[in-house]
C-alpha cells in the first residue's frame, strides 16, 4: 500500500500541532509491513528537496510563504500555494494508491482516493476558532453575520486580528473568499478523519454522509529524554501546557487558582500575548516556567498532579489532553469543544464551564481529597490503554485504507 501525504509543513519547520501529528503517523505508518509512504510538502531552504527519513520518503517541492505571520508571508501563500499543490499532485498521485491531506489548504481535486484529516474549523468559519463574537460556539456562518463576528473579536484562529485587518472590508472579503474555497474543497474527499465528535457534528452539518466520517484521534507526541525539570512538590501541583492566549483561558484558571491558595502550586509553562497581564494577577504559588523544550515537557507531567484545560474557544482536541492521558493524570478541562472526548467527568477528570466559581471548586475538591486523584490516576491509565494507544490509531487509520481499497481489514489494535 502506497499513500501520498500532502502537508504544507513538515518537520523541522513546524506551526502547530498539525504538521507533528501528521509526522508521528507518517513514521508510524512507515514501520509497518507493506506500506510505503511519501510525504509531499514545501521547500525548505537549507534542506534537501527529498531525502528519506525513518522510513519515509519526504520531497519537499510546494511553494509557500516563509513565514505565517505576516500579510506579505500569507499573500505569498495564497498566491502560490494551492497552484503548486495541483501541479505536484498531478505525476506524484499516479504513483502512490491513495492521497492523505493534512492541511485544509492543501486539499484538490485527484482520481485517487482521497482522505484528509480534519483537525481544525477552517472549512466551517472564516476566523477559524468557530467563537462568535469571542463569546459562545457558532452554528453557522453568512458573510452578514461574519462581519458582525470578526468586528467583535481579537483573534483569528489562535493569532491576535490586528486592527488595521479588523475593521478592514477588504479583508473581509478576502477572508470569506477564502473560507467558501476552503468549504467548497470538502467536495474532493472520499474519506474523512475526524479529530472528534464535535468536529463530525460539523462535517454532518456541512451534509457530509456519516459513512465517510472515521472519528479517530492523533497519536501524541511524547519525547522523553534523561533532561529534567525539577518543582518543588511540598504541595499538590496543578499544571497548564500551552499558549498564553486569551482565548486559551489562562485568566480564567489563575483567578480560580488563587482562590485556594496556598493550599496547592500552579504551574504555567508556555509564552503569549497574555504573559505580562496574567504574572500581575497571580498570587504568591503560581510559577511561570516560560517556554519549556519538549524534550524536557516529559518531567513536567510526571510530577504534576491534575493538568487543566481551561480554554474559552471550543478546541477540536487539544494535544495536551492525550499527553496528560499519556502520564495517566486526571484533567480538568472546561466542556467545551472536543474535550469530552478524553474527559470522562467524575471517572478520570473534571469538565466545566469556563466559570471562575465552577472551576475553583473543582480545583480545591482535588486538592483536598487527594484518594480522589490517585483514583483518577488509575483510570486514566485504563482509559488510555483501551481507547488512545498508538497501535490503536494507527490500526484504525490502517483499516479505513484496506476498507476503502477493498483489502482485507487485518489490524487489530
Amino acid at each position: 500500500m502506497k499513500i501520498l501525504f500532502v502537508s504544507e509543513s513538515f518537520p523541522p519547520r513546524s506551526y502547530g500541532g498539525g504538521e507533528i501529528s501528521c509526522a508521528l503517523l507518517a513514521y508510524g505508518l512507515a514501520g509497518r509491513d507493506g506500506i510505503r509512504v511519501t510525504v509531499l510538502t514545501s521547500e525548505v531552504p537549507g534542506l534537501k528537496p527529498v531525502e528519506r527519513k525513518n522510513g519515509v520518503t519526504i520531497v519537499r517541492r510546494l511553494k509557500t510563504g516563509d513565514g505565517r505571520s505576516s500579510i506579505t508571508d500569507n499573500l505569498k501563500r495564497k498566491l502560490h500555494f494551492k497552484r503548486s499543490v495541483r501541479k505536484e499532485i498531478e505525476h506524484l498521485a499516479i504513483q502512490h494508491d491513495m492521497v492523505h491531506f493534512f492541511n485544509i489548504t492543501s486539499i484538490v481535486d485527484t482520481e485517487r482516493p482521497s482522505f484528509a484529516t480534519i483537525n481544525s474549523y477552517l472549512n466551517f468559519c472564516p476566523k477559524g476558532n468557530l467563537f462568535y463574537k469571542e463569546e459562545s460556539v457558532c452554528s453557522g456562518c453568512g458573510f452578514g453575520k461574519f462581519i458582525g463576528c470578526i468586528t467583535n473579536s481579537e483573534y483569528i484562529g489562535k493569532q491576535r486580528l490586528k486592527g488595521y485587518l479588523k475593521y478592514n472590508p477588504l479583508f473581509w472579503l478576502a477572508l470569506y473568499h477564502d473560507y467558501k474555497g476552503r468549504k467548497s474543497a470538502l467536495q474532493y474527499v472520499d474519506t474523512f478523519f475526524s479529530l472528534s465528535r464535535f468536529i463530525t457534528n460539523r462535517l454532518l452539518e456541512e451534509g457530509i454522509p456519516r459513512e465517510r466520517i472515521v472519528n479517530v484521534v492523533n497519536i501524541p507526541d511524547i519525547k522523553k529524554s534523561d533532561k529534567r525539570i525539577s518543582l518543588k512538590d511540598d504541595l499538590p501541583i496543578i499544571t497548564y501546557i500551552g499558549d498564553l492566549g486569551k482565548i486559551k483561558g489562562v485568566e480564567l484558571l489563575v483567578r480560580a487558582f488563587n482562590g485556594i491558595e496556598p493550599k496547592a502550586r500552579l504551574i504555567i509553562v508556555g509564552d503569549g500575548p497574555e504573559g505580562e497581564k496574567l504574572k500581575n494577577i497571580a498570587g504568591k504559588n503560581v510559577e511561570f516556567l516560560g517556554k519549556v523544550e519538549h524534550d524536557v515537557i516529559h518531567s513536567v507531567y510526571q510530577q504534576s498532579d491534575v493538568i487543566v484545560v481551561p480554554s474559552l474557544w471550543p478546541e477540536p482536541l487539544s494535544r495536551v489532553l492525550l499527553e496528560a492521558a499519556y502520564f495517566g493524570k486526571p484533567l480538568i478541562a472546561t466542556n467545551v469543544g472536543g474535550s469530552p472526548e478524553i474527559v470522562k467527568d467524575g471517572y478520570n477528570g473534571y469538565l466545566v464551564k469556563p466559570r471562575e466559581e465552577e472551576l475553583a471548586a473543582k480545583l480545591k475538591y482535588l486538592v483536598e481529597k487527594p484518594h480522589v486523584l490517585r483514583s483518577m490516576e488509575v483510570n486514566m491509565k485504563r482509559y488510555y490503554r483501551k481507547e488512545l494507544t498508538d497501535k490503536r490509531v494507527l490500526c484504525r487509520i490502517i483499516n479505513t485504507y484496506q476498507g476503502h481499497s477493498h483489502g482485507k481489514r487485518g489490524c487489530e489494535g
